[in-house]
């Protein structure tokens, strides 16, 4: 493998333009596949053998508008001294909102707090579309299953919450499933801080801005490229909406790291007097194999997740391992040919306190490592110990740590989700907000629904119940 190494290294560092040309045509095949002919990332969380799964294929089967997908729209009148028992006015705005809600594309079905109310609100709140106190309604909107919905569906209800924006007698906020599902996360925030600290970080270490803008650069056209394919690797596994993202945090962080390596060893063979196209040719052929060797452990972790049995998480692995491998391509042949363009101009535009003398001796900077190290294993055991108790330390919150999923109460607070979920809990009380659905398979006989009911309305750790309904 070190001679093949070496000869691509030497390759690419001789005929850059080369390298580069095939890589940018490469990306230009794959991005323009991937717009022309690639699949749509969906989102699937089908996990076979659980309860869930089991509970969702029964209400499937008996064709149940509970197998779907939900939104809950939750309205409280703008005067905080009314209720909808006591304004015909909210009353009267509650009845619009939700007559435009059921008259949404997708829409199968639609609670209706408003006719619960037309009694004096006693239906409305036994039937949990009303909060006890008033204050709250709550319209429960039913969709199909995901496979069936895509992001319009989502713009039609955020169409129809936005119109009240203004509303001068009802505030009306949005979550649920569909948010969940459909809602774009806001990209690129954590991926420009993150990308800016390995910036800086590069800068400190090389004290170059070659140096240090070659891996920034070979990580992010790898990326590029290798995102840019997730809708054509479909074709072999459903690849889920939100894996790109995760891929992308992998493969920056492992292009960078692989990068480092690489570049670390080219200038330190420059430095002892090595042409460019050799040093890069024996960097990657030295280097490199523990480039190829790691990028291949890590491809191998991570498709592990197959492991798990759950296809949506495999999805996501095999999603990350092929951001990787592309990542380990690029190093061995995109960043040489980045090196040998380079050349000998790679410590320009430096720091002034970390440039390389000229006479061929250590810098400064490296000669304080050198000592730094040396002290380390003069005093090994105390270090040991130190360091230990130090990750102990670090360690400790972990004996304090709740797991559990993100819900739309872990959102920013000027999320609709986040208001809604806000409005619910606070109008109808803990739990309203993590609701169950119990399924049962019948087989004919109706009468198990009922002892089954009165036994879970007595478990102490469940607040309320909804009355049973039966598919025919």
């Amino acid at each position: 493998m070190s001679s093949l190494l070496f000869r691509l290294g030497r390759f690419a560092a001789r005929h850059p333009w080369r390298a580069i040309g095939a890589w940018v045509l490469a990306a230009v095949v794959v991005i323009t596949a991937s717009a022309a002919v690639g699949r749509d990332l969906e989102d699937t969380f089908e996990a076979p053998g659980l309860d869930s799964q089991r509970a969702v294929e029964l209400l499937s089967s008996a064709g149940s508008g509970d197998a779907g997908l939900t939104a809950r729209v939750a309205a409280t009148p703008r005067d905080d001294g009314e209720t909808f028992f006591d304004s015909p006015a909210a009353r009267r705005a509650l009845a619009g909102v939700q007559t435009e809600l059921a008259e949404l594309p997708a829409v199968l079905a639609a609670s209706d707090p408003a006719g619960g109310l037309r009694d004096g609100g006693r239906a409305a709140v036994a039937d949990g579309t009303v909060s006890p106190d008033g204050r709250v309604a709550l319209v429960t909107l039913r969709y199909p299953v995901v496979e069936k919905l895509d992001t319009s569906d989502l713009e039609g209800l955020k169409k129809v919450v936005a119109a009240h924006a203004n509303d001068s007698v009802l505030r009306v906020e949005a979550g649920g499933d569909l948010f969940m599902s459909f809602e774009e996360p806001e990209t690129g925030t954590g991926e420009m801080i993150g990308l800016l600290a390995a910036v800086v970080i590069l800068l400190v270490a090389f004290g170059s801005l070659i140096a240090m803008g070659l891996p920034i650069g070979m990580a992010l056209f790898g990326l590029a490229l290798g995102v840019s394919a997730m809708p054509l690797v479909t074709y072999l596994v459903e690849i889920p909406s939100w894996a790109p993202v995760v891929a992308s945090m992998v493969g920056l962080g492992a292009g960078i790291d692989y990068a480092l390596i690489l570049v670390t060893r080219h200038r330190e063979q420059l430095a002892a007097g090595m042409g460019v196209e050799e040093s890069a040719g024996r960097a990657v052929a030295t280097a490199g194999q523990a480039v190829v060797f790691a990028g291949g452990t890590v491809v191998v972790s991570i498709l592990g997740l197959a492991v798990a049995g759950i296809p949506f998480i495999a999805a996501a692995g095999v999603a990350i391992a092929a951001v990787v491998l592309v990542m380990v391509a690029a190093s061995i042949t995109l960043l040489p040919a980045f090196l040998g363009l380079a050349g000998h101009s790679i410590d320009r535009f430096g720091l002034p306190r970390r440039r390389t003398p000229r006479d061929g001796h250590a810098p400064r900077a490296r000669r304080r490592w050198q000592c730094w190290g040396a002290h380390v294993t003069r005093h090994a055991a105390a270090y040991a110990v130190g360091t230990a108790l130090l990750l102990l330390a670090l360690a400790a919150p972990v004996l304090a740590l709740r797991l559990g999923f993100p819900d739309e109460g872990t959102l920013p607070g000027s999320r609709t989700e986040r208001q809604a979920y806000d409005l619910v809990a606070e109008g109808f009380g803990p739990g309203a907000n993590g609701p169950l659905v119990i399924a049962v398979g019948l087989a004919g006989d109706a009468s198990v629904v009922e002892p089954l009911y009165d036994a879970v309305t007595e478990d102490p750790g469940i607040a309320s119940v909804a009355p049973p309904g039966i598919d025919t």
